[in-house]
């Protein structure tokens, strides 16, 4: 169930980005102590699964998202800085209301904080998306 949405995630998010974007999933580590870590990457990860009911077997969750943005800002050019602004409303356009499948529709949540190490920046977003588990 995740992992399916999560690909057709990423597979929205790779056809809206611009061509050579490096865009990484929950599992995929980003390491920028790697000389050949990309200056500009895209990640989701599953934050959060928090149920909101249930009827009998049937649980509805929502899935909660963080899609963040991060830059090298020392390594990156002013035209990949420039991209990453990019990335990061052209997905939060392409996840806003999109419904992976019917009923299942994507909204806009608080994602990570801003933040800044000193090299590092993080921008991010949240998105939700609704899912069903069905007991046995």
């Amino acid at each position: 169930m995740i992992i399916d949405l999560e690909t057709a995630i990423l597979a929205r998010l790779t056809a809206i980005c611009p061509v050579g974007s490096v865009l990484l999933g929950t599992y995929d580590l980003i390491d920028f102590t790697d000389d050949n870590t990309a200056p500009v990457t895209l990640q989701i990860r599953l934050a959060r699964m928090s149920p909101y009911g249930q009827t009998g077997k049937t649980v509805r969750l929502g899935l909660q998202w963080t899609c963040s943005v991060f830059v090298d800002v020392p390594l990156a050019t002013n035209q990949q800085k420039t991209e990453a602004d990019t990335i990061l409303s052209s997905a939060m356009t392409a996840l806003a209301g999109w419904e992976p499948t019917p009923g299942r529709e994507c909204q806009i949540l608080d994602g990570d904080e801003t933040s800044f190490d000193g090299r590092i920046l993080r921008l991010s977003f949240g998105f939700n998306l609704p899912a069903h588990v069905v007991g046995i």
